[in-house]
């Protein structure tokens, strides 16, 4: 793939954003002469909810960083909105089959999350009282070194923290067999719900997707906000979008993604819900489109992490082993490039994090590469 994305955690704002990427905007790598000359932009905003085409601002921004607008019988055909909650919403209207089809996918993905929640709720209580009363025995420990293998306790009270420390590494094992079993019910139910109701062959599904990935497949770089991760991410598995982004990425197409946005472009959604009555920890969430295989983004990094813990950062780390955990704050900048695959920090006024399973916290500042393997 000849195309690159730039990945930001919770930006200040979306003028900052489009600001701060203009570099990036202006040196277009698509393939195709003509949209490359276009310089066209693809607005992702059904994280804005009822607020979807309130992009003003955002064209604005655009155009001050020197991509004019272009009209055509009073369009802006340069910054095009994707519409993909619009398009969604007419399909379900059209089609009160797949709208029940898609209210009852919605209410089967809840009750999956509910009981997954619930099983985690005990065995992370489980695991945190473990891990302080082995702290408690050997307060010099840390969670990295009590997960080590400790075949052969010897001293003062070792067999407790031996005994203690293999409790924790059975914790991890449940959360992580939890982890896998969610992941694997929410693809299940939804390609039962979508081969049930005769999705893919719709005669409205059908037509909407096609409008959506030739505005995918037309643009130079695209823009994928955050907001309300359960809109955007839905919407994007409704239409079955992944291969068109991926198209896209394959011609030289940029994406500048951030916080829900960079989300959905995971193999694995993780979140963590701070506004729920009972706190939660960080949990999986969904699955995204799996165009990033190696990179688990924890955006709003500072508000939610507790980064200078390292017992904290060790568990994050081993919890969600699959990838390599970076976490980016509102003025952190990764830029992974796909040929050569290399990721980098790009940001002038913050760094790019990753989290180790040792419980080590590194910032790459900008112009570091970012182990991502």
């Amino acid at each position: 793939m000849h195309g690159a994305i730039l990945f930001n955690g919770n930006a200040e704002s979306e003028e900052w954003l489009v600001r701060t990427a203009a570099p990036f905007l202006l040196a277009s790598r698509h393939r195709d002469p003509e949209v490359a000359a276009s310089r066209r932009t693809l607005l992702v905003t059904a994280g804005w909810a009822e607020h979807e085409h309130d992009e003003a601002h955002v064209k604005r921004a655009l155009n001050a960083s020197g991509i004019p607008s272009a009209f055509d019988g009073g369009f802006d055909r340069t910054h095009e909105n994707l519409s993909l909650l619009s398009e969604l919403d007419a399909v379900l209207r059209g089609a009160p089959e797949l709208a029940e089809a898609f209210r009852e996918l919605r209410r089967a993905e809840a009750t999956a999350r509910r009981f997954y929640l619930e099983h985690n709720a005990h065995t992370i209580d489980l695991f945190r009282r473990t891990l302080r009363e082995a702290k408690a025995q050997a307060p010099d420990l840390d969670l990295s070194s009590l997960l080590a293998d400790l075949a052969h306790p010897t001293g003062p009270g070792s067999l407790v923290r031996h005994a203690l420390a293999r409790e924790l590494r059975r914790a991890f094992r449940t959360l992580e067999s939890n982890d896998d079993h969610l992941f694997e019910l929410l693809g299940e139910i939804e390609r039962r719900a979508f081969d049930n109701a005769g999705v893919g062959y719709h005669p409205g599904f059908r037509a909407a997707k096609d409008r959506l990935e030739r505005r995918i497949l037309s643009a130079s770089t695209i823009f994928l906000f955050g907001g309300r991760l359960d809109l955007l991410l839905g919407a994007l598995r409704f239409f079955r979008l992944r291969d068109a982004f991926v198209e896209a990425l394959r011609c030289g197409a940029q994406i500048v993604a951030v916080s829900a946005g960079a989300l959905v472009l995971c193999e694995r959604v993780i979140v963590y819900d701070d506004f729920a009555e009972t706190p939660r920890d960080f949990q999986l969430y969904d699955r995204g489109l799996g165009i990033v295989q190696d990179i688990q983004v924890l955006p709003h990094c500072m508000e939610r992490i507790q980064t200078d813990d390292r017992d904290n950062l060790a568990y994050l780390a081993r919890r969600f082993r699959h990838h390599a955990c970076v976490g980016l704050n509102q003025r952190s900048l990764l830029l992974l490039e796909f040929a050569p695959r290399r990721a980098r920090s790009v940001g002038d006024d913050d760094g790019v994090y990753v989290f180790g399973p040792d419980g080590n916290k590194r910032c790459h500042g900008r112009g570091e590469e970012v182990p991502i393997s």
